[in-house]
């Protein structure tokens, strides 16, 4: 009679379970934003608003300009620095102040745009004759890189001054990528032997390293709680990273089937994206502690005959954005990397909103 009712209790137990609502990964709308002339568009980041920055033009480059879009107005050009023919958007704070690089009639400035002002170039160090612009903070401080006859070394502009960062002891050159709201600074601090992630906080460079049996590697960004995101280098290929200052430098592995991973981006919760494949095509991924490293294309409708090929930045409200194509615009399956998008033929922004969210 005693094992009957623990039968009975367990079969009970069975039945409560099942009843319960299983736990489902966080699914996503896609919107596709267009493209300005030319039908190609890559995205670098966006912010609280859900206002998306990048480039857009030809599928290889050819008439490429700085773009904004929004959900009221669309996509829109920010134009070029006087003299010039191209730009490129790479950061955008919650303020709306986009940030980017033009060229000139002779150099390549970084630039700080705003509605009301428009493109202001951002001066590089004395004695250099170059700039490029790649985060802003809340605060309108911003980070990038000023380059001359000296070599590169990040910068960040304040009031629109520029004031050099150095680099890590025994190094030559550095470049800077992210800023976050309390002033503190990601990139990369190089030397002959490779490059190293470094995160500068009050005037203090730290070495963030490489991972195990790497060589090299990069920081991409850095969120308002100190977290920073990248790729490390070596033998083992590419593979993305998280970094904070109580694990260190923690490998995120690679999508199924790849041997590829780049972080572009991470919220303030510390969820991640970027890219993740191989030789013959990537994928764009999120990634939490909780549930590790997923395709963005299985969270999205399997009936919008869209391919992600990878994402650059998520904000605070979960909105991420994406670049990719339809099945027919990535037929080939080319492989799509963060820094040569242009190999992959015409290419679409995508902003992806968790589904049940607010607009």
């Amino acid at each position: 009679m005693k094992s009957r009712n623990m039968l009975r209790h367990w079969f009970m137990l069975i039945l409560w379970l099942s009843a319960l609502p299983l736990a489902t990964a966080q699914k996503y709308t896609v919107r596709d934003l267009g493209a300005l002339r030319g039908g190609s568009a890559v995205p670098r980041s966006l912010n609280l608003s859900g206002v998306v920055v990048g480039r857009s033009g030809k599928p290889h480059g050819e008439g490429t300009g700085a773009f904004v879009w929004d959900a009221g107005r669309g996509i829109r050009a920010l134009g070029s620095l006087p003299g010039g023919d191209y730009s490129a958007a790479f950061a955008i704070n919650n303020a709306g102040q986009v940030v980017g690089y033009s060229n000139t009639s002779n150099h390549l400035l970084g630039f700080l745009w705003s509605a009301s002002s428009g493109l202001a170039p951002l001066p590089p160090l004395a004695g250099d004759d170059s700039s490029l612009a790649f985060g802003v903070n809340t605060a309108g401080e911003v980070a990038g890189n000023s380059s001359g006859s000296g070599g590169v070394h990040a910068v960040v502009w304040k009031n629109g001054e520029p004031q050099n960062l150095g680099t890590l002891p025994g190094d030559a050159f550095s470049e800077a990528y992210g800023i976050n709201a309390s002033g503190q600074v990601v990139g990369k601090s190089s030397s002959k032997k490779g490059d190293h992630a470094f995160l500068w906080s009050s005037g203090v460079m730290t070495d963030l390293g490489v991972l195990p049996n790497q060589s090299s590697a990069v920081a991409q960004f850095v969120n308002d709680a100190g977290q920073v995101v990248g790729s490390s280098n070596g033998p083992q290929g590419t593979l993305a990273f998280i970094w904070d200052s109580s694990n260190g430098m923690q490998d995120l592995g690679t999508l199924p089937g790849g041997d590829y991973s780049q972080a572009n981006g991470i919220n303030r919760t510390g969820v991640v994206v970027g890219a993740s494949g191989n030789v013959l095509s990537t994928r764009a991924f999120i990634w939490d502690a909780t549930n590790g490293m997923q395709d963005l294309n299985g969270l999205i409708s399997q009936n919008s005959g869209i391919i992600l090929a990878g994402a650059t930045a998520i904000n605070d409200r979960g909105q991420i954005v994406a670049y990719g194509g339809t099945g027919h615009d990535l037929s080939h399956d080319r492989i799509v990397q963060l820094d040569h998008e242009g190999h992959a033929g015409s290419l679409h922004v995508f902003l992806l909103s968790p589904v049940g969210s607010k607009p």
